[in-house]
């Protein structure tokens, strides 16, 4: 336990108290945090919640008494630290964007000292006004070369980048318009948030400078381009960016078009008790981690959460058993984690060629990115053969197709069944804004009463059904969307030995998938999101825009399939077909 805990506790408490006095956060969302885990993460996670950072600035000033900084008077001495540092002097004032950050108001003390600028008091600048300050006070230097305007561009980009940072985006888009402006978008919970509009000229400039001076890349600007570097957001925290830039049209003109990831963001996230999931898939992924070698093959779209879920239950073995050597391979790193070795494949160090010399390195448990050619899925089976627990990423649409997607890559079906631990298919939800979402009853519902309500999720209720939807025009808690986060859907398919005989005596993955979930054998992705329906923390328009209609995986197994053609099973020739001493009557597959 920290032993500043009742510090901390009582510090964010006082900046809570404020944003909820101004409206910024309500109070049972102030009375819901958790305590941070340090002094200067009070700051990070207050701006997480409000999403307003010169609020929380606010906020922390009157907590602490102090000044704060939200207007320049003109006369007054301004002197701007480097870009990375989180700290300006004005008049007799240090102004620091993080007062609870000890090291910070240290660091910027003894930079004041050595630049020789006396200073009475410290104070609290947000991070969104010091960017409007050294965009304009960045330099001393009324030269207006191309080395200054550099200086200056990439000042502001990384000052974007910080505040995309805190507002917990996990992209940052330039996107060249029809005009000389530059819309400036972050995509938060997977949705593009207009920010502002940039001047092309000072734009060109961000991107020359980004790229030949962050990611040491010459610039083309009719060619696309990729780099990638890291940047210190803090006394206490990094990322690392992926940039990639394309060429797109303007009128007559051409323009580049560059949109940066951020890499390992919000490392938070990667927490088993934090996905939300069902307490039986929980169990699930625990007893996987302690398995001694196997496959775990998580499925679903890009931008379904899969390196994230996988990296919760890597932090999950890690935590229980310590002393095994995890090693990862990916492309690119999305988060580092302390305890773990990290390698990123290129053109040249292909997956394939990682995990062979990887194998070579006496690893325990292995995170192979994406199975992306038959090469890496042979060695990924391997691998699992050879005492290695592997956990790997498919992009297949449910995780029986993710069967015959490995078949297709030359993985025999023996191999398969009697290595594979799991597959895992996961997408991400919009969560409805609980502080404005709307109750009804399921039975006002006609369509999908009918659709839904033999579902186990609805048809354990007794008496009317209270389910939720997004209030239109939303509050100001979700900007006025009805929708505020997003939450992991997840469905298991377990290598049992019911699942391995069935399919070794060739029953077919998708009716084997419709067989199980007629049973109540297994819960898919669409029982998983109605569980979080009628907990009320989805609503059916959010679960039905992710997910192929309820219907298709819910055909009688034995019933017609549209034309009269029934379902059969494909079964393999004898010959090809593994023997097994169990045989068991697939008929009703």
């Amino acid at each position: 336990m920290n032993p500043n805990t009742d510090k901390i506790r009582f510090a964010q408490a006082k900046v809570y108290e404020h944003l909820v006095k101004h409206g910024k956060v309500t109070s049972q969302i102030a009375e819901s945090q958790p305590v941070s885990e340090s002094m200067q993460s009070i700051i990070i996670d207050a701006i997480r919640v409000a999403k307003d950072d010169a609020a929380v600035a606010a906020a922390a000033a009157a907590a602490l008494n102090m000044f704060n900084l939200i207007v320049l008077e003109e006369g007054l001495p301004v002197h701007c630290a480097g870009p990375q540092d989180g700290w300006l002097a004005y008049s007799d004032y240090l102004c620091v964007t993080n007062p609870f950050d000890s090291q910070m108001v240290s660091s910027a003390t003894a930079w004041a000292r050595r630049e020789d600028i006396e200073v009475h008091s410290i104070a609290v600048v947000s991070n969104s006004y010091l960017s409007q300050i050294r965009a304009v006070h960045g330099t001393d230097s009324n030269d207006q070369s191309e080395a200054v305007d550099d200086k200056l561009a990439l000042q502001q980009v990384e000052d974007l980048i910080r505040l995309a940072a805190q507002m917990d985006a996990s992209d940052v888009h330039f996107v060249p318009n029809q005009s000389d402006k530059v819309d400036l978008q972050f995509r938060i919970d997977g949705i593009l948030r207009a920010q502002k509009k940039i001047d092309l000229p000072l734009y060109e400039t961000m991107v020359r400078a980004v790229l030949e001076q962050r990611c040491q890349v010459p610039l083309h600007s009719l060619d696309q381009q990729d780099g990638k570097f890291e940047l210190q957001l803090d006394s206490n925290k990094s990322i690392n960016l992926r940039v990639s830039t394309l060429p797109v049209s303007r009128r007559s003109e051409t323009s580049s078009k560059m949109v940066m990831r951020l890499l390992g963001n919000n490392t938070k996230l990667a927490n088993l008790g934090r996905l939300g999931m069902s307490s039986s898939n929980y169990d699930k992924l625990v007893r996987f981690g302690n398995y001694p070698s196997g496959l775990i093959v998580m499925t679903g779209p890009t931008g379904s959460g899969k390196t994230t879920a996988l990296y919760a239950q890597l932090i999950n073995m890690q935590n229980t058993n310590p002393n095994r050597n995890f090693h990862t391979v990916e492309d690119p790193v999305e988060m580092q984690q302390p305890g773990m070795s990290h390698t990123e494949v290129t053109d040249i160090l292909t997956f394939a060629k990682a995990l062979r010399a990887l194998l070579r390195q006496d690893p325990d448990v292995i995170l192979v990115g994406e199975m992306r050619d038959e090469e890496t899925a042979e060695l990924g089976y391997k691998a699992a053969m050879t005492g290695h627990l592997v956990l790997t990423t498919l992009h297949t649409n449910n995780a029986h197709e993710s069967i015959g997607r490995l078949e297709r890559m030359g993985i025999g079906i023996d191999l398969i069944v009697s290595n594979t631990t799991a597959f895992l298919a996961q997408r991400l939800v919009r969560c409805l804004c609980p502080h404005c979402k709307v109750e009804y009853r399921l039975q006002d519902d006609a369509d999908r009463l009918k659709k839904y309500g033999q579902n186990p999720a609805f048809s354990r209720a007794k008496g009317e059904t209270k389910v939720f939807k997004a209030k239109l025009g939303g509050c100001i808690e979700c900007n006025a969307t009805g929708e505020k986060g997003r939450h992991s859907i997840i469905e298991i398919l377990e290598m049992t030995a019911d699942v391995q005989v069935a399919l070794l005596n060739g029953a077919n993955p998708s009716i084997l998938r419709r067989k199980q979930i007629a049973e109540g054998s297994f819960e898919d992705l669409w029982d998983d999101g109605l569980r979080l329906i009628a907990e009320g923390v989805i609503g059916f328009d959010q679960l039905e825009a992710q997910l192929k209609p309820y219907e298709v995986d819910r055909v009688e197994v034995n019933a017609p399939l549209g034309s009269g053609q029934a379902i059969k099973v494909a079964v393999r020739p004898a010959d090809s077909r593994p023997s097994t001493s169990a045989q068991p009557d697939l008929s009703t597959l």
